[in-house]
C-alpha cells in the first residue's frame, strides 16, 4: 500500500512528538505526585479545598496523572507479583521512592510501548515486510523496556556513589562516637552533615529506629534498599560487634580503614582499564588517519610513477 511521503512525514515527526513529551513527562515530572501531597497539605488551613489545590498544577499533569494512575492500577492487577516485587526494588535501588510507584512505573512503560507500537503500526500499514515487522517489535520492546533501563542505570551510579561515600561517613561517624555520641546520635549527624545518597538513607535508618524498629531490623531495611557489598560487610561486622559487647568506636575505626582500601583499590582498577577501552578509538578514529598522512603520499607517488599499470 503507497502513502503519500509528506504524510508518513508528518504523522512519524507527530507520533514521535508524543512520545518525547511522555518521556519527558514521565522523567521530568517525577516529583509531582509528592508535590502534590504536600501542597495539599499545607494548603489545606488557608485553602480548605483540595480542587483548588489540584487547579494550581500544570494542565498536562491535570490531564496525564489521572489517566496515568487509572493504567498503573489496571497494569499492577495484571502483572505477576513477582514482576511487582522485582519493579518495587527497582525503585529502592534507584532512591526513587517519594517521587516513583510502580503504578507510575507500570503506566509509563504501557504508554511508551504504545506510542512505539503506533510507530512502528504505521511504518508496518505502509509498508509490510520483514524491515517493517522487525521495526515494530523493536519500538515496542524497546518503548516498554525504557523506563526500566533508565532507572537500573539511576541505580547503578546511585550503588556507586554510596561506595565512594561509605568511607568517609564512617570516618565522620568514627570521631562522633569517640566524641562520646551514642550509635544514632552519630548516625543524625553525619546524617545531617551530608546530602549524599548514603545519608539520606542512613536518615530514613534513624527514622525507623525513632518509630520503634529495632536496630538490627533497621539495617536489613537499610540493606534491602541498597545494592553495596561494601555497606552490606560494614553492617554485618556492626552487627556481630554489637552481639559480642565490642567498643562501637574500634569497629568503625577498622572498618572506615578497610572502605578506604577498597574504593582506593577500585580506583586502581578502573585506571587498568583505561588502556583496554582507548584499544578501540585508537583503531577507529587515530590509526585510519596516521594510515592515511603516511602511506597517502608513498601510494600517490607510486601511482603518477606508473607502478600499478
Amino acid at each position: 500500500m503507497n502513502l503519500d511521503p509528506n504524510l508518513t512525514l508528518y504523522l512519524g515527526a507527530g507520533l514521535v512528538i508524543g512520545a518525547v513529551v511522555l518521556l519527558s513527562w514521565a522523567l521530568v515530572g517525577s516529583g509531582a505526585g509528592a508535590k502534590t501531597r504536600s501542597a495539599a497539605a499545607h494548603a489545606g488551613a488557608a485553602v480548605g479545598d483540595l480542587r483548588q489545590v489540584v487547579l494550581r498544577q500544570r494542565a498536562h499533569k491535570r490531564i496525564l496523572g489521572p489517566i496515568s494512575r487509572a493504567l498503573g492500577e489496571k497494569s499492577k492487577r495484571l502483572t505477576p507479583s513477582g514482576a511487582l516485587t522485582n519493579l518495587d526494588r527497582k525503585i529502592d535501588l534507584a532512591g526513587a521512592r517519594a517521587s516513583w510507584t510502580v503504578e507510575r512505573l507500570l503506566s509509563t512503560k504501557l504508554l511508551l510501548a504504545s506510542v512505539g507500537a503506533l510507530i512502528g503500526g504505521y511504518r508496518l500499514f505502509g509498508s509490510v515486510g520483514l524491515g517493517s515487522m522487525i521495526m515494530f517489535a523493536t519500538l515496542t520492546g524497546g518503548g516498554w523496556m525504557l523506563p526500566d533501563f533508565l532507572l537500573m542505570r539511576r541505580a547503578s551510579e546511585r550503588q556507586d556513589n554510596i561506595n565512594f561515600e561509605l568511607p568517609d561517613l564512617l570516618d565522620q561517624m568514627t570521631v562522633s562516637v569517640e566524641a562520646g555520641l551514642g550509635f544514632e546520635a552519630a548516625m543524625a549527624r553525619v546524617s545531617k552533615q551530608n546530602s549524599g545518597p548514603l545519608a539520606q538513607e542512613l536518615a530514613r535508618t534513624l527514622q525507623d529506629i525513632r518509630f520503634g524498629v529495632p536496630r538490627k531490623d533497621a539495617m536489613q531495611r537499610l540493606l534491602g534498599r541498597t545494592d553495596s557489598p561494601d555497606l552490606r560487610h560494614f553492617i554485618s561486622a556492626l552487627t556481630h560487634a554489637d552481639r559480642l559487647g565490642m567498643p562501637l568506636a574500634d569497629v568503625l575505626r577498622v572498618q572506615a580503614g578497610e572502605m578506604r582500601k577498597k574504593r582506593r583499590l577500585r580506583a586502581e582498577e578502573q585506571a587498568l582499564k583505561i588502556p583496554v577501552k582507548l584499544i578501540f578509538p585508537l583503531m577507529l578514529c587515530i590509526m585510519p588517519a596516521l594510515f592515511v598522512v603516511i602511506i597517502g603520499p608513498a601510494i600517490i607517488r607510486v601511482v603518477n610513477n606508473g607502478g600499478f599499470s
